[in-house]
């Protein structure tokens, strides 16, 4: 299983041209979202720690005027409820038109086919907790182009930066490295070539996520979670641990010949706590 359901992106190509600010241009009509989540690998022979992918998925959202939101907030503020990471298209959701199939993606000498989950949501669960020791940007180092996506085809994701590394103040005698609600927790990171970064603090239970604040680090490479963060969250809430996911992105707008504004992005996500169903 994959983050996804444990619930937890370069130039444009063929049918795409011009790009548009995320904050500045028009909204967005479909998203396409090409998510790495990284775990700590340890080369055998060094002993040095660095960051490896566990999972790979890509998530294709298509619903015209009525895309669901997923604007971070502003560098050093936080959002209760966010999600970003959707299990349908909204209310909105349309099947792509022009497909006999379902659309179809290319990165680098990877190829996959999407697996329509609802109206207008399409995903590629394409590496389910292989738990390798892949860079996150010799994964997605090309980009991912859409090649049979009806309308949305040639549609390019950009090329994912490189994790170095991602760090906590946690202290655990259980080795388990889990937070413990209302503590102050510094994290650290070096990562480069992203557009931003981005933390958020996850309430789990048997795979889900009963609540979730997600803060925004802008180009930054540290941020502390405070009573600022927990004010916004359920103390109350009967969970089995609380997990924190520490996302790195690179994201633009892109316009079809038929004039979609398509939101593109990729992610590299550290998580902190992983566990497999």
């Amino acid at each position: 299983m994959t983050p996804r359901t444990l619930l937890l992106l370069a130039l444009p190509l063929g049918a795409c041209q011009g790009k548009f600010s995320l904050a500045g241009g028009p909204e967005p009509d479909a998203r396409l979202t090409a998510d790495v989540f990284t775990w700590e690998c340890q080369d055998p022979y060094t002993e040095q720690v660095f960051q490896g992918v566990f999972s790979f998925d890509v998530s294709l959202e298509y619903a015209p005027d009525t895309l669901q939101d997923r604007v971070l907030p502003g560098a050093g503020g936080c959002s209760e409820g966010l999600s970003m990471f959707p299990y349908d298209a909204g209310e909105g959701g349309e099947d792509l038109p022009g497909l006999s199939s379902a659309p179809t993606w290319t990165t680098g000498d990877q190829s996959g086919r999407f697996e329509r989950l609802g109206p207008g949501f399409y995903l590629d669960e394409v590496l389910s907790n292989v738990h390798s020791c892949a860079d996150a940007a010799e994964m997605l180092g090309d980009g991912l182009t859409l090649d049979d996506a009806g309308p949305l085809t040639g549609v390019t994701a950009p090329p994912a930066g490189s994790i170095a590394w991602v760090d906590t103040d946690i202290t655990d005698d259980d080795g388990d490295r889990q937070i413990t609600f209302g503590e102050t927790v510094d994290v650290t990171w070096d990562a480069s070539d992203w557009d931003e970064a981005w933390l958020q603090i996850r309430q789990e239970r048997e795979g889900e996520a009963w609540g979730t604040v997600t803060c925004a680090a802008g180009s930054g490479d540290s941020f502390t979670i405070t009573d600022d963060v927990w004010d916004l969250l359920n103390e109350q809430l009967n969970v089995e641990f609380i997990n924190l996911y520490v996302g790195f992105q690179n994201s633009d707008v892109q316009e079809t010949d038929d004039g979609l504004q398509v939101e593109v992005v990729t992610r590299g996500t550290h998580v902190l706590v992983v566990q497999e169903l």
